[in-house]
């Protein structure tokens, strides 16, 4: 994914590592949507079970990321698959738990600790 402007992907194994790059805010909604079929396309290729959402990277994110993240979610839990989030700012935090995502999926500190999260 070259020049891309919001996510970072990489893999380990059978897990898809997406990082957030960049200021993503809801200015950002084209860039996101074009980039997130273009992450979903590849995690439905790719063989990958499981994704770990790293946000280290942003210090804020809003509903439109929050989507994406959920489209992702949509993608590997008919597979069995699991999603875990990462390095998240005090206000991403406060975001997700607002939102009450941090039910839905586990926020962990660090990249290591999603990898863990995703083995046990």
């Amino acid at each position: 994914m070259n020049g891309s402007k919001v996510f970072r992907v990489s893999t380990t194994n059978d897990v898809m590592i997406v990082e957030l790059i960049g200021v993503v805010s809801s200015l950002a909604d084209d860039s996101i949507t074009q980039e997130l079929e273009a992450v979903r396309q590849r995690l439905r290729t790719g063989g990958f079970q499981s994704v770990i959402v790293d946000l280290g990277q942003v210090a804020y994110f809003g509903s439109s990321m929050l989507e994406a993240i959920r489209a992702l979610w949509n993608e590997v839990t008919p597979r069995h698959g699991r999603l875990v989030l990462c390095n998240a700012s005090e206000v991403g935090r406060e975001i997700l738990q607002v939102a009450k995502f941090d039910h839905l999926w586990p926020l962990v500190e660090t990249r290591q600790d999603a990898l863990q999260t995703l083995e046990a």
